[in-house]
């Protein structure tokens, strides 16, 4: 599912997918409707432009819907912080996941690949491990600790079988580039060929182990002087 650059996107914050797994229809309510008032307050334009813009109805679009609906999506909007972390859900893969049957897996799988966009955000590749991940499917902006924080529902993802499934199924179907050997966590991109990721890694690698060394070197030699010191002091006395 690659991205098409002429697509118009529902932008909000990764909180509304709280509970996707449980309610998905009610959540993408809240995003439709958040991405709609935000618009407004972008182009300084009405809710129904807005509506307009994006080829949605809200009943029949008459001015009492409207305006309910305007109040709705405004309360949403004013309950969440002006820093949560956002992602953008293309209108295709939005009315699909609208107005078709999903199942489970389709769905964690749409909530794993959001969860990833919303932690590049406009960076090329970043490397993060499998709690973060989890916690942004979960529609959390921070990451958990422990697996065991977060809502049943995505829980039970939380193991190696199912997260390499569901690695597989975005490298395969939404165009994911992924990248872990001997590295704490791994490196994700939808934008970059995986040679060119591996190189970017391995190069951060090589520098921290490069780090590490000058580091120990320093610690030793310090710890050399110390000595030197001693036995300096112990052959004056």
């Amino acid at each position: 599912m690659a991205n098409d650059t002429t697509e118009k996107y529902f932008n909000a914050p990764i909180q509304l997918y709280n509970g996707f797994m449980v309610n998905s229809d009610e959540c993408l309510s809240k995003v439709l409707r958040y991405a709609c008032f935000e618009y407004t307050l972008r182009h300084e334009c009405s809710f129904k432009d807005a509506a307009n813009y994006f080829s949605v109805q809200f009943g029949s679009n008459t001015d009492k819907q409207l305006k309910e609906n305007e109040a709705g999506a405004k309360m949403i909007y004013n309950s969440l912080p002006s820093n949560s972390p956002k992602v953008g859900i293309g209108l295709k893969i939005y009315w699909q996941y609208r107005s078709e049957e999903k199942t489970d897996f389709e769905k964690v799988c749409l909530l794993a690949y959001l969860a990833l966009k919303s932690i590049l955000q406009k960076k090329p590749y970043c490397k993060i491990d499998n709690c973060y991940l989890l916690s942004r499917m979960d529609g959390m902006a921070k990451s958990v600790d422990d697996v065991l924080m977060l809502s049943p529902e995505i829980k039970k993802y939380g193991n190696e079988y199912q997260l390499v499934k569901i690695k597989n199924e975005l490298r395969n179907s939404w165009g994911l580039v992924t990248y872990a050997r001997y590295t704490r966590g791994f490196y994700v991109s939808f934008s970059m060929k995986l040679e060119d990721l591996i190189f970017e890694a391995e190069k951060r690698r090589k520098s921290y182990q490069e780090k590490q060394y000058k580091e120990s070197q320093k610690s030793a030699l310090e710890k050399v002087l110390e000595r030197l010191n001693g036995n300096t002091t112990n052959t004056r006395q």
